[in-house]
């Protein structure tokens, strides 16, 4: 009995094992797993979400912060006016510079290339002007003026030449600067040649009329003592 109990519980437990297994559903195609490595992923992935800016909340300045905005503003002014008096002093430096090359050129241009020296003659020409001023002192004072001014420049033409000659052409370049000061000097420089050229021929004549009458009377006198 319990041989055949035995030859009849195999088919059952057979068909039971049969059910259980076919009890899930079962497709045509069966799904890809998730750790199947044929599955293809996107190459680019979709950014972020944009995030809004939190709002602003309007806060108060510290003291730190106005003291460093009170020293940012000192510092800028300090730098401004530091940069404004370095290009002054610049320009100053550069305009000193300047002057003392045309000095220095001008005293050069009145030097004498020659054997000529300035200081004994410029004391000997000081010394005749005064001079002169002693001899017209009772003059009236144009005239004394003018015949101090007149001995002092004949005695700087014949003492000092060549620095006479280069005053008078730095003067003439200066008067260039303004061309009616020109313009008046040259009228007067003119006038002065004339008159000196008139001058000298007016003594020439009279040393000629004084020669003539020295020769005559020279000659009248000879004939007086021929006949005694």
């Amino acid at each position: 009995m319990a041989a055949a109990f035995r030859h009849a519980a195999v088919p059952v437990l057979g068909l039971a094992g049969t059910l259980a297994l076919t009890a899930s559903p079962v497709y045509a195609e069966e799904k890809p797993s998730v750790h199947d490595p044929s599955e293809k992923k996107p190459i680019y992935t979709s950014p972020p979400p944009l995030l809004s800016p939190p709002p602003y909340v309007p806060t108060m300045p510290t003291p730190t912060d106005r003291l460093a905005e009170h020293i940012g503003v000192a510092r800028r002014f300090i730098n401004v006016h530091y940069r404004l008096l370095t290009r002054e002093l610049d320009s100053t430096y550069s305009t000193y510079l300047e002057y003392e090359q045309r000095v220095a050129s001008t005293i050069a241009r009145l030097q004498p290339s020659g054997p000529e020296t300035v200081f004994p003659g410029a004391i000997y020409v000081a010394i005749t002007a005064m001079a002169g001023g002693i001899v017209l002192r009772r003059r009236m004072l144009p005239i004394r003026l003018l015949g101090t001014a007149a001995v002092g420049l004949g005695a700087a033409k014949a003492l000092l030449p060549e620095t006479t000659g280069n005053v008078g052409a730095l003067i003439w370049d200066w008067e260039q600067r303004w061309p009616q000061v020109a313009e008046k000097h040259s009228e007067a420089d003119k006038t002065v040649r004339e008159t000196w050229r008139s001058a000298r021929e007016s003594v020439r004549s009279v040393e000629k009329m004084v020669g003539d009458a020295v020769a005559r009377e020279r000659q009248r006198l000879e004939a007086l003592v021929k006949k005694g």
